[in-house]
């Protein structure tokens, strides 16, 4: 097998984290860091303060995870940014939302907007660790651009 293709446990790159709620930023650390050890956890409050830095870092993160509703930039228009610009279009993938409360609408939105996953936060912490141990076990084994990118 081409060693070029072996996929890692755990991919490289960042994961970009962009929710308002100081909370989730102190429950979500711990929990990514013991989930993803190789990749860093950056936080941003607002989609804008996310767009900005993802058109100025050469890194490809590994995951993007938004919530939906933030103020400055919400979560939806974070998304329509990233997919008017085709540079940013390629390298935000996978951008999943992780979000609280969920409706119909929001949803079918999102998948308007070529996201690669929309998850209901839980109540507990646990099970918003699991949530999250599913979605980086996923992320880590399946092939997108980006994988195919830190190689060129």
């Amino acid at each position: 097998m081409d060693n070029k293709y072996v996929r890692n446990m755990y991919q490289k790159g960042p994961i970009v984290f962009i929710s308002d709620d100081e909370d989730d930023q102190l429950i979500f650390k711990p929990i990514l860091e013991e989930l993803a050890p190789m990749s860093d956890i950056i936080f941003f409050n607002d989609g804008h303060e996310a767009i900005e830095y993802l058109k100025i870092t050469p890194e490809r993160p590994f995951l993007i995870i938004s919530e939906v509703s933030m103020q400055v930039v919400n979560g939806l228009e974070l998304r329509r940014q990233i997919e008017a610009d085709s540079k940013l279009r390629r390298r935000a993938i996978p951008f999943i939302f992780f979000t609280h409360p969920v409706y119909r609408h929001l949803v079918e939105e999102a998948y308007e907007l070529t996201i690669q996953g929309f998850f209901e936060k839980k109540q507990s912490v646990e099970e918003m660790r699991t949530q999250l141990d599913a979605i980086v076990r996923y992320w880590s084994d399946c092939l997108h651009p980006n994988r195919f990118a830190e190689h060129e």
